[in-house]
Protein backbone atom coordinates (compact mmCIF):
# COMPACT_ATOMS: atom_id res chain seq x y z
CA UNK A 1 0.00 0.00 0.00
CA UNK A 2 2.83 2.55 0.74
CA UNK A 3 4.62 1.76 -2.30
CA UNK A 4 0.95 2.63 -4.36
CA UNK A 5 1.34 5.61 -2.61
CA UNK A 6 4.63 6.88 -2.16
CA UNK A 7 5.16 6.26 -5.49
CA UNK A 8 8.39 3.41 -6.51
CA UNK A 9 11.58 3.64 -4.32
CA UNK A 10 13.10 0.55 -5.51
CA UNK A 11 16.04 0.82 -7.87
CA UNK A 12 15.04 -1.36 -11.17
CA UNK A 13 16.63 -1.02 -14.48
CA UNK A 14 15.27 1.81 -17.44
CA UNK A 15 12.07 0.28 -19.16
CA UNK A 16 10.44 1.57 -21.90
CA UNK A 17 7.36 4.06 -20.63
CA UNK A 18 4.31 1.63 -19.77
CA UNK A 19 6.20 -1.35 -19.71
CA UNK A 20 6.27 -0.96 -15.86
CA UNK A 21 4.83 -2.53 -12.91
CA UNK A 22 5.64 -5.53 -14.49
CA UNK A 23 9.38 -6.46 -12.51
CA UNK A 24 9.48 -9.93 -11.93
CA UNK A 25 10.75 -10.11 -8.22
CA UNK A 26 11.89 -6.26 -8.53
CA UNK A 27 14.39 -7.96 -11.12
CA UNK A 28 16.65 -8.95 -8.27
CA UNK A 29 17.46 -5.52 -8.18
CA UNK A 30 21.11 -5.89 -7.39
CA UNK A 31 22.18 -7.90 -10.36
CA UNK A 32 21.69 -5.39 -12.83
CA UNK A 33 24.03 -3.22 -11.86
CA UNK A 34 26.66 -5.03 -13.78
CA UNK A 35 24.38 -5.20 -16.91
CA UNK A 36 24.29 -1.00 -17.05
CA UNK A 37 27.38 0.46 -17.29
CA UNK A 38 25.70 3.82 -16.88
CA UNK A 39 24.17 3.71 -13.78
CA UNK A 40 26.60 5.29 -10.78
CA UNK A 41 26.20 4.21 -7.17
CA UNK A 42 26.97 6.16 -3.91
CA UNK A 43 25.18 4.42 -1.31
CA UNK A 44 23.63 6.69 1.55
CA UNK A 45 22.30 6.27 5.14
CA UNK A 46 18.50 5.05 5.01
CA UNK A 47 16.35 8.47 4.10
CA UNK A 48 13.15 9.26 6.67
CA UNK A 49 10.26 10.30 4.36
CA UNK A 50 7.67 13.05 5.26
CA UNK A 51 5.21 12.80 2.44
CA UNK A 52 2.71 15.70 5.04
CA UNK A 53 5.16 18.16 4.48
CA UNK A 54 2.87 21.40 3.20
CA UNK A 55 3.85 22.40 -0.47
CA UNK A 56 1.32 25.13 -0.68
CA UNK A 57 3.35 28.17 -0.87
CA UNK A 58 4.81 26.63 -3.84
CA UNK A 59 1.94 26.35 -5.87
CA UNK A 60 0.68 29.88 -4.84
CA UNK A 61 3.83 30.97 -6.10
CA UNK A 62 2.38 29.58 -9.81
CA UNK A 63 -0.58 31.97 -9.64
CA UNK A 64 0.98 34.49 -12.21
CA UNK A 65 2.33 31.98 -14.80
CA UNK A 66 1.10 31.23 -17.99
CA UNK A 67 -1.85 28.11 -17.87
CA UNK A 68 0.67 26.78 -20.70
CA UNK A 69 3.34 26.63 -18.10
CA UNK A 70 0.79 25.74 -15.35
CA UNK A 71 -0.50 22.50 -16.54
CA UNK A 72 3.29 21.36 -17.47
CA UNK A 73 3.82 21.60 -14.32
CA UNK A 74 1.42 19.54 -13.12
CA UNK A 75 1.57 17.65 -15.65
CA UNK A 76 5.58 16.70 -14.84
CA UNK A 77 3.96 16.37 -10.86
CA UNK A 78 1.12 14.08 -11.37
CA UNK A 79 3.64 12.03 -13.58
CA UNK A 80 4.31 10.23 -10.17
CA UNK A 81 2.25 8.72 -7.75
CA UNK A 82 2.08 10.79 -5.02
CA UNK A 83 1.82 14.79 -6.10
CA UNK A 84 2.95 15.71 -2.09
CA UNK A 85 6.02 13.79 -2.87
CA UNK A 86 7.38 14.96 -6.42
CA UNK A 87 6.79 18.35 -5.01
CA UNK A 88 8.57 18.21 -1.89
CA UNK A 89 11.46 16.24 -3.64
CA UNK A 90 11.39 19.35 -6.20
CA UNK A 91 11.59 21.57 -3.48
CA UNK A 92 14.41 20.47 -1.51
CA UNK A 93 16.27 19.94 -4.47
CA UNK A 94 16.02 23.74 -5.37
CA UNK A 95 16.50 24.38 -1.92
CA UNK A 96 19.93 22.47 -1.86
CA UNK A 97 20.35 24.25 -5.21
CA UNK A 98 20.48 27.35 -3.93
CA UNK A 99 22.21 26.82 -0.55
CA UNK A 100 25.04 25.39 -2.92
CA UNK A 101 25.47 28.41 -5.50
CA UNK A 102 23.26 27.06 -8.16
CA UNK A 103 23.24 23.94 -9.87
CA UNK A 104 26.46 24.12 -11.57
CA UNK A 105 28.81 23.39 -8.20
CA UNK A 106 26.01 20.81 -7.26
CA UNK A 107 26.20 19.14 -10.87
CA UNK A 108 29.83 18.92 -10.03
CA UNK A 109 29.06 17.67 -6.54
CA UNK A 110 26.51 14.84 -7.57
CA UNK A 111 29.07 13.43 -10.82
CA UNK A 112 32.97 13.27 -11.63
CA UNK A 113 33.40 16.01 -13.82
CA UNK A 114 35.82 17.13 -16.18
CA UNK A 115 37.86 20.47 -15.69
CA UNK A 116 36.69 22.22 -18.57
CA UNK A 117 32.92 20.71 -18.64
CA UNK A 118 30.28 22.96 -18.45
CA UNK A 119 26.56 22.31 -17.10
CA UNK A 120 24.41 24.08 -20.20
CA UNK A 121 20.96 23.30 -19.62
CA UNK A 122 18.99 21.17 -16.58
CA UNK A 123 15.48 20.24 -16.57
CA UNK A 124 12.93 18.29 -13.94
CA UNK A 125 11.50 14.97 -15.60
CA UNK A 126 11.35 11.43 -14.94
CA UNK A 127 13.59 8.54 -16.07
CA UNK A 128 11.08 5.43 -17.07
CA UNK A 129 12.02 2.36 -15.35
CA UNK A 130 10.88 -1.29 -14.88
CA UNK A 131 9.08 -0.72 -11.40
CA UNK A 132 7.95 3.02 -12.29
CA UNK A 133 9.03 6.61 -13.20
CA UNK A 134 11.52 7.97 -10.84
CA UNK A 135 11.18 12.03 -10.03
CA UNK A 136 14.74 13.67 -10.62
CA UNK A 137 16.68 16.22 -12.82
CA UNK A 138 17.95 15.82 -16.10
CA UNK A 139 21.57 17.57 -17.07
CA UNK A 140 22.94 18.72 -19.77
CA UNK A 141 26.48 19.33 -20.26
CA UNK A 142 29.43 19.63 -22.73
CA UNK A 143 30.15 16.42 -22.55
CA UNK A 144 27.36 14.41 -21.15
CA UNK A 145 23.84 14.11 -20.89
CA UNK A 146 23.42 12.73 -16.36
CA UNK A 147 20.15 11.99 -14.54
CA UNK A 148 20.14 11.93 -10.52
CA UNK A 149 16.84 11.00 -8.91
CA UNK A 150 15.31 13.77 -6.10
CA UNK A 151 15.34 10.77 -3.75
CA UNK A 152 17.53 7.89 -2.61
CA UNK A 153 15.86 4.65 -3.71
CA UNK A 154 16.63 1.25 -2.15
CA UNK A 155 18.04 -1.98 -3.93
CA UNK A 156 19.34 -5.36 -2.41
CA UNK A 157 23.19 -5.33 -2.10
CA UNK A 158 25.12 -8.19 -2.98
CA UNK A 159 25.74 -9.35 0.24
CA UNK A 160 21.75 -9.13 0.41
CA UNK A 161 20.55 -6.96 3.03
CA UNK A 162 18.90 -3.68 1.95
CA UNK A 163 20.80 0.03 1.02
CA UNK A 164 20.29 2.88 -0.27
CA UNK A 165 21.25 4.97 -3.47
CA UNK A 166 20.39 7.85 -5.63
CA UNK A 167 19.46 6.79 -8.91
CA UNK A 168 21.98 8.29 -11.04
CA UNK A 169 23.14 7.95 -14.74
CA UNK A 170 25.69 9.22 -16.48
CA UNK A 171 26.11 9.11 -20.58
CA UNK A 172 28.74 10.77 -21.90
CA UNK A 173 27.76 12.05 -25.44
CA UNK A 174 30.47 10.31 -27.36
CA UNK A 175 28.26 6.61 -26.27
CA UNK A 176 24.92 8.20 -27.55
CA UNK A 177 23.76 6.47 -30.63
CA UNK A 178 20.65 8.21 -31.38
CA UNK A 179 18.29 10.68 -29.54
CA UNK A 180 14.84 10.53 -30.77
CA UNK A 181 11.96 12.41 -29.68
CA UNK A 182 8.76 10.65 -29.25
CA UNK A 183 4.85 12.02 -29.19
CA UNK A 184 2.11 9.22 -28.68
CA UNK A 185 -0.44 9.66 -31.55
CA UNK A 186 -2.93 8.65 -29.00
CA UNK A 187 -2.54 10.87 -26.73
CA UNK A 188 -0.01 14.23 -27.47
CA UNK A 189 0.25 14.97 -23.93
CA UNK A 190 2.35 12.07 -23.57
CA UNK A 191 5.95 12.94 -24.59
CA UNK A 192 9.17 11.38 -24.38
CA UNK A 193 13.24 11.84 -25.06
CA UNK A 194 14.45 8.38 -25.80
CA UNK A 195 18.34 8.17 -25.68
CA UNK A 196 19.93 5.16 -27.20
CA UNK A 197 23.45 4.57 -26.39
CA UNK A 198 25.82 2.65 -28.85
CA UNK A 199 26.25 0.09 -27.06
CA UNK A 200 22.56 -0.94 -26.81
CA UNK A 201 21.24 0.94 -23.63
CA UNK A 202 17.97 2.90 -23.85
CA UNK A 203 16.67 5.30 -21.67
CA UNK A 204 13.56 7.04 -21.72
CA UNK A 205 12.96 10.50 -19.97
CA UNK A 206 9.54 11.76 -19.16
CA UNK A 207 7.23 14.66 -17.73
CA UNK A 208 9.60 17.26 -19.05
CA UNK A 209 7.50 20.64 -17.96
CA UNK A 210 9.23 22.33 -21.31
CA UNK A 211 9.50 18.99 -23.75
CA UNK A 212 10.33 21.32 -26.87
CA UNK A 213 12.88 22.95 -24.81
CA UNK A 214 14.79 20.44 -23.69
CA UNK A 215 14.27 17.95 -27.39
CA UNK A 216 16.09 21.45 -28.74
CA UNK A 217 19.16 21.56 -26.29
CA UNK A 218 19.73 18.06 -26.41
CA UNK A 219 20.03 17.47 -29.93
CA UNK A 220 21.76 20.53 -30.53
CA UNK A 221 24.15 19.76 -28.15
CA UNK A 222 24.74 16.45 -29.39
CA UNK A 223 25.35 17.96 -32.76
CA UNK A 224 27.90 20.36 -31.63
CA UNK A 225 29.88 17.60 -29.77
CA UNK A 226 29.66 15.79 -32.90
CA UNK A 227 30.44 18.84 -35.05
CA UNK A 228 27.74 18.67 -37.20
CA UNK A 229 25.53 21.45 -37.97
CA UNK A 230 22.31 21.64 -36.25
CA UNK A 231 19.59 22.10 -37.85
CA UNK A 232 16.85 22.84 -35.49
CA UNK A 233 14.87 19.62 -35.15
Amino acid sequence: MDQQKMGTHIMSPPSVPNHNKKAHDQEKSHDFKTQQPYLVYSPVVKPNYNPIDSVSHVFNSWTNKADTIARNVWRNLKTGPSVSEVACGKLKLTAKALTEGGFDPLYKQIFATDPNEQLKKTFACYLSTITGPVAGTLYLSSTKVAFCSDRPLSFRAPLGHEAWSYYKVAIPLANIGSVNPVVMRENPSERYIQIVTTDGHDFWFMGLINFEKAKHHVLETLSHFRGQPYGGY
